[in-house]
């Protein structure tokens, strides 16, 4: 199996050497040799043999807790770090002593998510899960021990500090050293099929047959006709129109690709301070199927989200884009969007706005839509933008948007309930 994540404690030069108890530090050990030198002085033979005893074996423990982890490698190894929701990863730790000197104990503590095996006992950080082994190894040999990780829910995942230690055969002078690098797992969202969402064959993510084509490619006019009500001002023509006394529209030539911006308003899913998380992963998994579908009709998608990314705690930001590498993209995104919002949504799209290109066909997903949005929507529709609304769980009723396509997306298989559709 190849092996995509791996993280190695390289013991030799991360240990730290703990002395157990009173009796044995630093100046006890002291206070025993001169101990030693009064009873020689006195002549007690059978004091100074036993006191001597103690010393010795004082300082044999030291000297083998000091090389007890030299040339002691301990690794973390995951078959992947990058799975889908439901799937299995295999980890394994891997515990090699490369020297002559045996160790009578030995042990390695690893952190774990809870959600990826909930049996295991509490670690020390919450939410975690710790591995622990408890062992000897003799000299140039290796233990393995390997754990199947269940993956059920998406997110971006941390896993360690790795720890080992050993010591002496009495474990008087522990040593331990810790790995602080972690590995980290990227879980992808769900990804649904349009039908499992119950998203009609409506543009700008159905095939409806029509005579009238949908997309158009507003960097390339082909003609030119009369104006009809609810066309945009930005497609009047005006020289046409002053030639032919009346408004006169361009046309553009019909494209076979479309170019969405898919936006994700994640404080929409948080009401007087409580989060949705049930509806905030909905609306994830509906970004993520509406991308993929995107993406597999050769469509450029981009994707915006007013979150803190878990990793960077950015604002997320991808340009439009086509291909299965832009699909990883969005989706390992996803992955890392968290209950946090890095600010209103309205003001964020109003932040972005000024980069999105004229032609492009923008998608809403959220669970409420503010009334100060609503405005917004209405000037994008009368700027000539091709718009759609995605609101995740209940919401308002069926007039708060009549000229926008919007619809109610519930649990998958559900019915999804069409609000509006006048185009």
């Amino acid at each position: 199996m190849s092996v995509n994540a791996a993280t190695t404690i390289d013991a030799e030069n991360k240990n730290t050497t703990q002395p157990a108890g009173v009796l044995l530090n630093k100046f006890s050990l002291i206070g025993l040799a001169i101990l030693i030198i009064l009873a020689a002085w006195a002549g007690q033979t059978v004091i100074v043999i036993l006191l001597g005893l103690a010393l010795s074996a004082a300082g044999l423990s030291k000297l083998w807790s000091h090389y007890s982890l030299k040339s002691v490698y301990c690794d973390r190894q995951l078959s992947e770090n990058r799975v889908f929701p439901d799937e299995d990863i295999e980890l394994k730790i891997r515990l090699v002593n490369r020297k002559l000197l045996p160790l009578p104990w030995i042990q390695v503590h690893d952190e774990v998510p809870s959600k990826f095996a909930p049996d295991l006992p509490p670690g020390i950080k919450p939410g975690f899960g710790l591995i622990s082994h408890s062992t000897s190894i003799m000299w140039y040999s290796a233990i393995n021990w390997k754990y199947r990780l269940h993956c059920s829910q998406r997110g971006y995942y941390s896993l360690g500090p790795l720890t080992v230690s050993s010591g002496d055969i009495f474990g008087f002078y522990p040593c331990t050293a810790i790995e602080s690098e972690v590995d980290h797992v990227i879980v992808y969202p769900r990804i649904f099929t349009l039908s499992q969402l119950s998203i009609p064959s409506l543009y700008p993510v159905g095939e409806a047959k029509s005579e009238k084509r949908i997309f158009e490619d507003p960097s390339r006019t082909i003609g030119i006709r009369d104006y009809s009500p609810g066309d945009s001002l930005r497609r009047i023509h005006w020289k046409a129109s002053a030639r032919h006394q009346q408004l006169q529209v361009k046309v553009f030539e019909p494209s076979t690709t479309l170019k969405a911006g898919v936006f994700l308003a994640v404080d929409s899913f948080q009401n007087s301070g409580v989060w949705n998380e049930t509806g905030l992963e909905l609306g994830i998994s509906t970004v993520a199927s509406l991308a993929n579908y995107l993406i597999e009709k050769n469509s450029q998608v981009g994707l915006w989200a007013n979150t803190r990314l878990a990793d960077s705690g950015e604002s997320a930001r991808i340009s439009p884009g086509s291909g299965v590498t832009q699909l990883m993209q969005i989706l390992e995104t996803l992955a890392k969007v968290v209950m946090n919002s890095s600010g209103s949504f309205t003001e964020y799209f109003h932040d972005q706005r000024k980069a999105i290109p004229l032609g492009t066909t923008l998608i809403f997903v959220l669970a409420q839509i503010p009334a100060r949005f609503k405005g917004i929507l209405a000037d994008l529709k009368e700027s000539g933008y091709k718009l759609m609304v995605f609101q995740i769980g209940d919401g308002q009723d069926e007039d708060s948007m009549t000229d926008i396509p919007c619809f109610k997306i519930r649990e998958p298989g559900e019915t999804a309930k069409i609000l509006a559709e006048k185009n």
